[in-house]
């Protein structure tokens, strides 16, 4: 219901800092996110509760009993819809430079790297993207419009657009530029776990703890085909380097292979004795790695669907795995906090 209001006032209390304070501070985000010069946020403090960190940099109204009177007329004047000029270019810049975001209100879920390296996105448990400039840590852009975390996001080939998967089980397609979403993708029953590109940009897939993976015509936001077979939920998805083929990794403990013009299953991976929580393929399309929650990293060949090799470095879940770019190296990520 926020959505349609511009000015909030938070009165701060014990009572406004209990037990459901992470998702009150959710959803406020918007009024407190200094880059939303469309909103304005008020903090109105009632009781000596001390203030919560993520509060900490705002100037707040004294609602102490002994200061009420000598503060109403700053609440007063602070509440009043003022009209200013318009800053100019340079103003704006050195506003913009002088600007330190408070980021995140919840964990970070996914990231992406621009193709120039020089911007990276988010995604949060806090239903926010945010675009980020790597050289100053800088944010300078949000992206709002997900009803629940976003669990997944990825860049378009061309770095002007960005998809994201969300716990409220749509994508959206998103305008970096701008922030403005242009598509929302509806049809998959759950969670969307995993977003990818087509090399061409011109598609996306998408995986599911509805059980399946699902191919969409971006401009259109139209479901091209649904992937079935797998038995529990799709954690990770990835396209081959030619587009024509797609990987799978599921909490069914398989990879599966697919054919991505039909959607017909070519070959199934077994190995995993848990969750498959990643895939990746190489970048000549021959092999493709998994990471999975049996804490091993293992290496297939695409055309006999044969492991090549199992690494047993890691003691926790694997959640991420990626190759170099010459393909000779594979990075893995863990839930023992190293790499």
């Amino acid at each position: 219901g926020l959505e349609r209001f511009r000015v909030l006032v938070l009165c701060m209390s014990a009572y406004v800092f209990g037990s459901d304070w992470a998702q009150l501070e959710a959803g406020i985000f918007r009024f407190r996110d200094p880059l939303n010069n469309e909103r304005r946020f008020i903090p109105l403090r009632l009781d000596e509760t001390p203030i919560k960190s993520s509060l900490a940099p705002f100037l707040y109204i004294n609602w102490l009993s002994a200061f009420q009177e000598q503060e109403y007329a700053k609440l007063l004047e602070t509440c009043r819809s003022k009209k200013t000029e318009m800053p100019s270019d340079q103003q704006q810049a050195q506003l913009l430079e002088q600007i330190v975001s408070i980021g995140h209100t919840a964990s970070i879920q996914s990231v992406a790297w621009s193709s120039d390296g020089k911007l990276v996105l988010t995604g949060s448990a806090d239903q926010m993207l945010r675009l980020w400039e790597v050289e100053t840590g800088r944010c300078v852009r949000v992206f709002e419009g997900h009803t629940a975390s976003v669990l997944s996001v990825a860049w378009s080939p061309d770095g002007k657009r960005a998809l994201s998967g969300s716990v409220d089980q749509t994508l959206r397609l998103w305008e970096v530029e701008t922030g403005r979403c242009e598509q929302v993708f509806g049809g998959h029953t759950s969670s969307v776990w995993s977003v990818a590109w087509s090399p061409d940009g011109k598609r996306a897939l998408s995986g599911s703890t509805d059980q399946t993976v699902r191919l969409w015509e971006v401009e259109t936001g139209r479901c091209l085909q649904v992937f079935r077979g797998h038995t529990n939920a799709v954690q990770s998805v990835a396209w081959s380097p030619d587009g024509k083929r797609a990987l799978s990794g599921s909490a069914d403990q398989t990879v599966r292979l697919w054919e991505v013009e039909t959607g017909q299953c070519i070959r199934v991976f077994a190995g995993h004795t848990r969750y498959v929580l990643s895939v990746a393929w190489s970048p000549d399309g021959k092999r493709a790695i998994s990471g999975s929650a049996d804490q091993t990293l293992r290496q297939w060949e695409m055309e006999t669907g044969r492991c090549v090799w199992v690494s047993e470095g890691h003691t926790a879940s694997i959640q991420s795995v990626a190759w170099s770019p010459d393909g000779k190296r594979v990075l893995s990520g863990s839930d023992d906090n190293t790499l």
